[in-house]
């Protein structure tokens, strides 16, 4: 299975008093320096999602390597990056996640390629019925698609596409034998989640 990630880094940090979230330093290095190195160790290529010309450049001279994709679409959320994203990955299959999630595992990761095999995609489900879209697997061709649909209806919410996507929806009670804390989702959305940082 040819498989790529695409790390969602064009958000404002609004909660963060608009720092640059993907760069916020914990432990000495940019939040988003753990989810690619979480990531190297399980696919072929790592895109990341950036809003504008000046926030790639900004990333670029920290992670030179990686590829970019730049929004086509301003002020209509992770759905803006997803479209950019997909639209210049390589791979059949792509896991797509936030900058901000610092503990993501790779066995997780592994498991969630292999439950999309045969489906649009593969979403961890927490028994409440919420979902995980921005920590799922995604067939590439699928959800670029149906992602351009919504946006071109102006549906933000990343609810929309997935709506009319064959998902295969991953227990996390599954996840959680791999991942028994399932720190794996845990995302930093404000200042007092970087105090709960223990690295």
């Amino acid at each position: 299975m040819s498989c790529s990630a695409l790390i969602l880094a064009g958000g404002r940090g609004s909660r963060l008093g608009f720092r640059e979230k993907a760069l916020l330093d914990i432990s000495g290095k940019p939040l988003i320096a753990f989810v690619i190195e979480s990531l190297e160790k399980v696919v072929d290529e790592i895109i990341i999602s950036v809003r504008d010309e000046a926030q790639g450049e900004l990333l670029k001279t920290l992670f030179p390597d990686m590829r970019y994709a730049y929004d086509m679409y301003e002020n209509t959320g992770p759905l803006a990056g997803i479209l950019s994203g997909l639209s210049i990955c390589k791979d059949e299959y792509c896991f797509i996640a936030a900058c901000d999630m610092p503990f993501i595992n790779e066995k997780a990761v592994h498991l969630l390629f292999s439950k999309c095999r045969d489906y649009d995609a593969a979403i961890p489900r927490q028994g409440d019925g919420f979902l995980e879209p921005l920590h799922a697997v995604y067939n590439s061709r699928s959800m670029m698609s149906e992602t351009k649909k919504s946006l071109e209806k102006s549906e933000t919410t990343i609810l929309a596409p997935i709506s009319r996507l064959n998902v295969n929806y991953v227990p996390f009670e599954e996840i959680s034998k791999i991942d028994p804390e399932l720190a794996t989702f845990m995302n930093i959305n404000t200042c007092e989640d970087i105090k709960k940082i223990d690295l």
